[in-house]
């Protein structure tokens, strides 16, 4: 059986957003990247948001106005390639992001119509990797996405 979430928000002291600095630091730290108040506030960002979003719906969401498109695109690229988020690709114009480090494997499901992505908290491919590990393969992933319509575009 499968669980859908949905986005949750707080507050934090400065920015309006609710995180453990720490915990970004010392992830940035980790992989000897600068401490930045951008990069900072973006993990708090994606922390919060427990969808993907597209980088522009990142920058939409930060409280601080003087951080530039530009810096959160260079930001998030460095994220990705350090494994810090992963980038989910639903095949339309945008690819989306979202932290690894603090979450648990899961899928999405995306709506056709008006393009709401929700998490889906199940994943039925376990038992498919332990049969491909059996096999002999390594360092298996996987990326599955469904698709279809939501309650409110149905209607």
């Amino acid at each position: 059986m499968s669980r859908i979430t949905k986005n949750k928000t707080a507050k934090h002291k400065n920015s309006g957003l609710d995180f453990n600095e720490e915990e970004f630091k010392v992830i940035l730290n980790s992989r000897s990247q600068r401490i930045t108040n951008p990069r900072l506030e973006i993990l708090g960002t994606l922390k919060l948001n427990h969808d993907p979003l597209t980088i522009s719906e990142i920058h939409r969401k930060l409280k601080n106005k003087k951080t530039d498109l530009a810096t959160v695109y260079r930001t998030i690229n460095l994220f990705a390639e350090l494994g810090i988020v992963n980038e989910i690709d639903f095949k339309d114009e945008f690819k989306r992001y979202e932290l690894v480090y603090d979450r648990h494997h899961h899928h999405h499901i995306v709506c056709k119509k008006c393009k709401k992505v929700e998490n889906v908290e199940a994943c039925v491919l376990e038992d498919l990797e332990k049969l491909l590990n059996k096999k002999g393969y390594t360092e298996i992933s996987h990326s599955l996405e469904f698709f279809g319509v939501c309650e409110k575009c149905k209607q």
